[in-house]
């Protein structure tokens, strides 16, 4: 009886299923979570004055929790955070503030789309007579897009009372509070190992923990560069109501933490469109000691709307190094417990060989947004070298960089980070920060596409100025910082898609401008910085070349129209350390900006090994390329030609050239025509209905890797897809719903 019972039953949840929509499963705006600090984070590398206050901002869904990590409570509700100890009361004063940045209090563990979580360790007590509490203590604050939660937790164990409003916990060790929204929560069965985890409201699936074979002993295994794994789950809800599901992926041991992907699939391997927040961590050090949440580890987090009566079979996919043999582009969040400043960072990777890019939003150590930059596919000089492993960092850059009329510094407030999507095909966050005084805001979007060749960046920058702006040094864009530039470039170089312009050899000298105010002209107009000089870094000569190209330009400044123009400012790293910052800079005759002036470009970063011989990758054009004009701005000039893509849309609306976007037609289709490209191309089309019933054929065959994303704001999908460029001959690309 039983057993009929609940076959009954399974079947009335798939019938359930089958007619609950798509859009019926997938997160809503209201669905995400995000974590910054309100007024810029509390220490940056030569910024002595902190800011106005130490508030950090988490916001949960529709709600915002603003907490002060001065005086350890919420600005807002009623609040108690206390022990009691051999008979005395104890309450919170703050925090301790350790002189060493490893042992920063306030760390950020987990951030991303649907997860927050931060430890402020080092509490500090005091009783009614301020004697201070000499034990250890720790709070713990975690976010879903649905609950907010704290954790006290203290060492040695006595008793606790954590109050926020009406919640309220007493205990000894631990006390926990949390509030949700009320949403039931599915049941998560999986062939993985299932905890439900009632502090992180969350089930736990641990992935398997088996070493991979590696007889080659290279940092990523030669052998398993198209490997990709898979694991199935089910998610069910045999309520009424709409429940959810917050699932949480872990693994520890035996990944390549560098670089992979972790991508929700249907039972058929299709990829849903739902997102998996990708945070990881590979720090630790052995001379500072163990320390809480230090790597390794991985862990990935899904939330997922179950309809009422509903079951569900999804597939969890991972990829590596390779998506249908091309080298797959990651981004994720990346935990710098163990390694120290315990902030934010994003680290960005084609395949899995160490970093590409990463990305530091609160610009914390190096006092830039751009941070370490690795060349794809190269060997560094060391003995003994092999591939698939780190190359040697060529890093440093900036978004808008602002210099007041007193040469101070300028930082920013509120930065914060959407993650929109993880790869493989193309990563895609999107920054957005503004000025402390409220003069200018600052939207960035980020993209790293999949690639056989070199390392791509694509940058879209949108600044809109509010007040009256003045400056001693204006930069809208830097490619290399002021305290970060690893490659003694000893060349520069302008021109657009037909030629180069002036090359020249920048001075060497400290603090100040070699040119400045050059107009970029033409048709994609670029900088290249090149001449890399191995005797300046005889530890690590294998460095690179890199290339800024603007690919589209729209700015007024000082209320006119006005196109990009470059500038070239010297530093000196210690005596004879001479590096160049290239900047895109106001035009020379702009020396104010005023309400309503923007600015909004389109900038593709390449990075190329300045050496020929360290090239290992497999890409023919590109080795051809490097053999006759390694290190020099022809590479930055082929890459500007060579991606000036030119489209002809018969079906469809072309919304972007490079990367390639296009709007689908009413029926679903779009069918247009690339000329031009080297590399890999980038195509999403967007509009979709439904995550699983298109297809693309590319010059008359089936392209069957993709990723799809799912915009909440339009309701749709949109699937991208990575296309080889044929040179001369033109790639016809047909899409719609399959037959």
């Amino acid at each position: 009886m039983k057993t009929l019972l609940s076959c009954l039953l399974s079947v009335l949840a798939s019938l359930a299923c089958l007619q609950a929509a798509p859009k019926d499963w997938m997160p809503q705006e209201q669905d995400d979570t995000q974590l910054w600090w309100q007024d810029g984070p509390p220490r940056i590398l030569s910024i002595k004055e902190p800011p106005p206050s130490a508030v950090l901002c988490i916001k949960h869904g529709s709600e915002l929790l603003r907490f002060d990590t001065q005086t350890m409570k919420p600005l807002d509700g009623e609040w108690e955070c206390s022990l009691q100890h051999e008979g005395k009361t104890y309450h919170c004063t703050g925090h301790s503030t350790p002189a060493d940045t490893f042992l920063q209090p306030v760390r950020f563990v987990e951030s991303g789309r649907y997860f927050q979580r931060v430890v402020i360790e080092g509490l500090t007590f005091a009783d009614a007579e301020r004697r201070q509490w000499s034990g250890q203590a720790r709070l713990e604050i975690t976010a879903w897009p649905d609950r907010i939660a704290f954790r006290l937790e203290s060492d040695p164990e006595v008793s606790l009372t954590l109050r926020w409003g009406a919640m309220k916990a007493a205990g000894t060790g631990s006390v926990f509070i949390g509030k949700g929204c009320g949403m039931p929560e599915a049941v998560v069965e999986s062939e993985l190992p299932v905890v439900v985890d009632p502090v992180l409201a969350c089930h736990r699936l641990a992935l398997p923990e088996k070493a991979w074979s590696n007889p080659g002993r290279t940092f990523y295994p030669s052998g398993e560069l198209d490997r990709t794994d898979r694991w199935k789950f089910t998610l069910r809800n045999d309520s009424e109501k709409e429940a959810v599901a917050r699932v949480m992926f872990t693994q520890e041991k035996h990944l390549p933490i560098t670089g992979f992907t972790p991508m929700l699939c249907d039972d058929q391997g299709r990829p849903t469109g739902i997102l998996v927040q990708l945070s990881k961590n590979w720090h630790r050090s052995e001379a500072k000691g163990s320390i809480l949440h230090e790597g390794p580890w991985f862990h990935g987090f899904a939330w997922v709307r179950v309809p009422p009566r509903s079951r569900r079979e999804f597939t969890l996919q991972m990829v590596y190094a390779r998506y249908g043999g091309v080298y797959a582009a990651s981004l994720a969040q990346l935990c710098l417990i163990g390694w120290g400043h315990n902030q934010f960072w994003d680290q960005a990777a084609i395949g899995s060989f160490g970093e590409s890019i990463c990305f530091e939003p609160g610009r914390v150590q190096r006092r830039c947004f751009i941070t370490d930059v690795r060349p794809l596919l190269t060997l560094t000089h060391e003995k003994d070298c092999k591939p698939w492993g780190w190359a040697e960092n060529c890093g440093g850059g900036d978004l808008l960089m602002w210099k007041g009329t007193d040469g101070a510094w300028q930082p920013f407030h509120g930065t914060r980070v959407d993650y929109r999507s993880h790869g493989p095909c193309l990563t895609h966050a999107s920054y957005q920060e503004d000025s402390a005084g409220g003069e200018i805001s600052c939207r960035t979007q980020v993209s790293l596409p999949r690639s056989n060749d070199h390392l791509r960046v694509f940058f879209h920058l949108r600044y809109d100025v509010h007040k009256p702006l003045h400056w001693q040094r204006l930069a809208f864009f830097q490619l290399g910082a002021d305290f970060y530039n690893d490659t003694p470039a000893r060349l520069a170089a302008v021109g657009d898609a037909r030629d180069m312009k002036d090359e020249w050899r920048p001075k060497f000298a400290k603090d100040e401008f070699d040119r400045q105010c050059m107009p970029l002209k033409g048709e994609q107009p670029w900088i290249s910085m090149h001449g890399v000089e191995p005797e300046a870094r005889p530890h690590t000569p294998a460095m690179a070349s890199r290339g800024l190209i603007v690919r589209s330009w729209k700015a007024v400044l000082g209320s006119a129209a006005a196109g990009p123009h470059a500038s070239f400012f010297c530093t000196e790293w210690g005596k004879g350390n001479h590096r160049t910052v290239a900047e895109l800079s106001p035009p020379p005759e702009v020396h104010e900006l005023l309400p309503g002036d923007y600015v909004e470009a389109d900038l593709e970063f390449i990075v190329l090994p300045a050496d020929a011989s360290a090239y290992y990758g497999t890409d023919a054009p590109l080795k051809e390329a490097l053999s006759q004009d390694a290190n020099t701005w022809r590479l930055v000039q082929r890459e500007a030609a060579g991606n000036a893509l030119r489209a002809h849309v018969a079906s469809g609306t072309l919304t972007n050239t490079y990367p390639v976007r296009v709007a689908v037609a009413a029926d679903q289709s779009a069918e247009l025509t690339l000329r031009g490209g080297l590399g890999h191309l980038p195509v999403t089309f967007t509009g979709l209905s439904s995550p699983d019933a298109h297809q693309l054929l590319v010059n008359g065959m089936p392209d069957t890797f993709w990723q799809t994303d799912w915009d909440a704001a339009s309701q749709s999908w949109q699937m991208t897809f990575n296309v080889p460029a044929e040179g001369t001959q033109p790639v016809h690309l047909s899409f719609g719903k399959k037959n």
